[in-house]
């Protein structure tokens, strides 16, 4: 316990007496000063009991304006040694202290000032010894709770106990990964309904707080105080957050456990970062048509997910600029997801409805079909947008068994194209599933194809690609086109036979009306998309 005081009046050795009342005992010394300035306050910094034999303080007055200017400053009391310049304390110094509730205490000739220096300053050691020897049994609990197996749920509780008060750990997109007691999450709960939860921020560059927040998280009635919510940082980045309704009697251990709640966060995130590595290796065979269905569902079984139930997957890709090896190692570790455990069927948990994966410049979330992927789509392109700005999601349709993944990968990487965002996918058809194929090199075939129809373009500020769109999309009808375009239909027949000319292709040739319709899906897919929202 800190020294006050009473404990220095009723140290025997050092022969103190009291010269107030009762007020201002209690008070706590932080420090002894000696001083004979009649006016010591510049160099107090509060909590000192002062010591002085009033060499200076020869008038009332001094005495009186010495006393008022000590206690101003936050004095803890005033120690008078008798015996040298005067035989009793002052009674102009007794007086004002009893009117300010400042204590005066008596030093006698035969107790020397250092002797009540030393005693405190010894008090004041033995108290930082046996904080300190507090703080590393704390660590030391906290470690071991860290170490039992449990992870966060027992740290959790060790730290509840210390602190006095239910402890929690959401994600930086609100979602609840432990608490103390099980089941509760009452702070977390408060601060999500305080509208301070990770979730409502924008954006994956939102996360990145650092060091330990001031303020409260939303103001709240008279009489309640608000939640503490400190951020978690995982690499530089912050990715959860430890709630708690008041630091109490533990404030010095929560930087430590912030810590370890950091280093189980980052030991769940390699964890799981492996296991998208391995997932994504099924994915991508899958994808690739490698591997026989029967093989895929063992290797999808022992992730916990049957693939014979319906499925649907959503993407999250990098601009192609963007994904360098770098960006693609970091992709297999964004906490995008927390939530998702990386257990399996052997969790004693269960395992997590969504499964994620990592595959080159991808990432891949597998749910079934019964959870909506809205959400989890838009922390996706969340997390992807502090890698790269320019990255979009990609929601596919939910089908059955191993085919179904595969149609439902093509369905979202269709949907990829329509730029950054999150954008869901359109059924499959032929020309599209020809044009999410990674192998086929079509966008630089339709360039070719569509050169001499762009480069006239260019040169004579035409329309050639722009006609022969609208003339393909609306069936081959000349006078769609020109209802559509503004103009004569002697002029559409006009640009059809220059790009007749132009390209070497027959527009009455079924086999060259298919070339040159995958040559512009290929080169202009979100023109093909706003075509069809036209139509």
């Amino acid at each position: 316990m800190p020294v006050t005081l009473r404990d220095l009046i009723e140290e025997e050795g050092l022969r103190l007496r009291r010269c107030t009342g009762a007020a201002g005992v209690e008070r706590v010394v932080r420090w002894v000063a000696v001083t004979e300035l009649a006016d010591p306050t510049p160099w107090m910094t509060g909590d000192e009991l002062l010591l002085t034999t009033g060499l200076r303080l020869r008038t009332t007055a001094a005495q009186t304006e010495f006393v008022r200017r000590v206690a101003a400053a936050g004095a803890s009391g005033i120690g008078f040694g008798t015996g040298l310049s005067r035989t009793t304390v002052p009674r102009a110094m007794v007086a004002e202290a009893e009117r300010l509730g400042l204590a005066v205490l008596e030093v006698p000739y035969e107790t020397p000032f250092i002797a009540v220096n030393r005693l405190v300053a010894e008090r004041i050691a033995a108290e930082d010894h046996s904080a300190q020897r507090r703080l590393v049994d704390q660590h030391d609990l906290l470690v071991q709770a860290l170490l039992s197996g449990e992870g966060l749920s027992a740290l959790l509780r060790v730290l509840r106990h210390a602190c006095g008060t239910e402890v929690a750990v959401i994600d930086r997109h609100g979602v609840l990964l432990a608490a103390a007691p099980t089941g509760s999450g009452g702070p977390a709960g408060e601060v999500r309904a305080a509208g301070r939860a990770p979730g409502r921020e924008t954006g994956w560059e939102a996360g990145r707080e650092t060091g330990w927040e001031a303020g409260r998280a939303g103001s709240e009635g008279p009489g309640r105080t608000a939640p503490l919510r400190l951020p978690v940082q995982v690499d530089g980045v912050v990715a959860a957050f430890l709630c708690l309704r008041s630091a109490g009697p533990a404030a010095d251990v929560l930087p430590y456990a912030v810590r370890l709640v950091g280093l189980e966060l980052a030991r769940r995130q390699a964890h799981l970062a492996g296991r998208r590595e391995l997932v994504g290796q099924v994915v991508e065979d899958i994808v690739r048509d490698v591997i026989t269905p029967a093989a895929a569902e063992r290797r999808l079984a022992a992730f916990g997910l049957d693939a014979k139930a319906p499925h649907r997957v959503v993407l999250g890709c990098l601009a192609p600029e963007g994904a360098g090896p770098a960006e693609e190692r970091r992709l297999a570790r964004l906490p995008w997801l927390t939530a998702d455990r990386p257990g399996g069927p052997g969790d004693p948990d269960g395992p997590e409805p969504v499964l994620t994966a990592a595959v080159g410049r991808y990432l891949v979330a597998v749910l079934p079909q019964s959870v909506p992927a809205e959400e989890p789509a838009r922390r996706l392109g969340s997390a992807l947008s502090g890698l790269d700005t320019r990255a979009s999601v990609g929601i596919g349709g939910g089908y059955r068994g191993v085919d179904g993944l595969r149609w439902s990968w093509f369905e979202a990487q269709a949907a990829l194209t329509r730029g950054p965002g999150v954008h869901t996918g359109d059924p499959l058809n032929l020309p599209r599933l020809l044009l999410s194929s990674p192998d086929l090199p079509l966008k630089q075939l339709a360039a070719e194809v569509l050169r001499p129809l762009t480069r006239f373009d260019e040169a004579n500020q035409a329309d050639l690609v722009s006609t022969l769109h609208a003339y393909l999309a609306a069936d081959c009808s000349v006078q769609a086109v020109a209802d559509r375009l503004y103009v004569h239909r002697n002029t559409v027949r006009y640009r059809l036979d220059r790009i007749e000319r132009l390209t070497g292709r027959s527009l009455q040739s079924m086999q060259d009306r298919f070339q040159l319709w995958l040559a512009l899906l290929a080169a202009f897919p979100d023109r093909e998309s706003a075509g069809s929202r036209q139509d």
